[in-house]
């Protein structure tokens, strides 16, 4: 079976704005700025090394859905790809790690529903728009966290109460999205984002919020 290395050279899709893709980029392949800027400096770079055309394919197809373009390139033909440069504040980044995959497959109530960050589902095709859904949960601070966040303030670490908190809260405004969008008929929900709000002393919002569509 052949084998290939996914290559970026910094390639935009026509009619695409460059820091717009770089920021899709970000998200997908969820890493910093700096990172990112790496890729644009017009010296292609090796994002995963040595995997089936199936698995090219998708890289393809999640490139494409940020707006950019990347090559895939038979294992041993010559290539001018390298990782790319870091200087010496700059540590060199690990592009092991990305997926091909830009999208969460969720089990809500007997049902799946596909989410994605993108404005695409890579490897189907969008038949139906069905418009903005939402959801949201109002969380207010614990007395007990409280005291526990006061004490991490002093002596330092993670304030594990309320991260916690904020994983329930993310979980239930993403069920009710998806409740939402269910009820119009939609298998997907692209282009997901979440933002926080506060709406009284020692309460705040989490809303998740996306476009409902159908895939096939």
């Amino acid at each position: 079976m052949s084998a290939f290395n996914v290559v970026f050279k910094g390639e935009v899709l026509p009619g695409q704005d460059i820091d717009a893709v770089k920021r899709q980029l970000s998200m997908v392949m969820k890493t910093d700025a700096q990172a990112i800027e790496r890729l644009f400096t017009g010296t292609p770079v090796v994002v995963r090394k040595s995997v089936d055309e199936a698995t090219g394919r998708k890289f393809e197809k999640v490139f494409a859905a940020a707006g950019a373009v990347c090559h895939l390139e038979p294992v041993g033909a010559p290539t001018s790809a390298s990782p790319p440069v870091s200087s010496p504040d700059s540590p060199s980044t690990d592009w092991a790690h990305i997926s091909p995959q830009a999208t969460t497959i969720l089990n809500v109530d007997g049902g799946k529903m596909i989410l994605t960050n993108v404005e695409v589902v890579p490897g189907k095709t969008i038949v139906e728009h069905f418009g903005l859904v939402s959801g949201s949960t109002i969380r207010a601070k614990h007395v007990g966290r409280d005291i526990m966040a006061s004490l991490k303030n002093i002596v330092g670490g993670e304030l594990k109460g309320y991260t916690q908190l904020l994983q329930e809260s993310r979980r239930q405004a993403t069920e009710r999205m998806i409740e939402q969008a269910r009820g119009l008929g939609a298998n997907a929900i692209i282009n997901v984002r979440f933002s926080t709000s506060s709406v009284a002393q020692g309460a705040a919002e989490l809303y998740a919020y996306g476009t409902a569509v159908r895939v096939e």
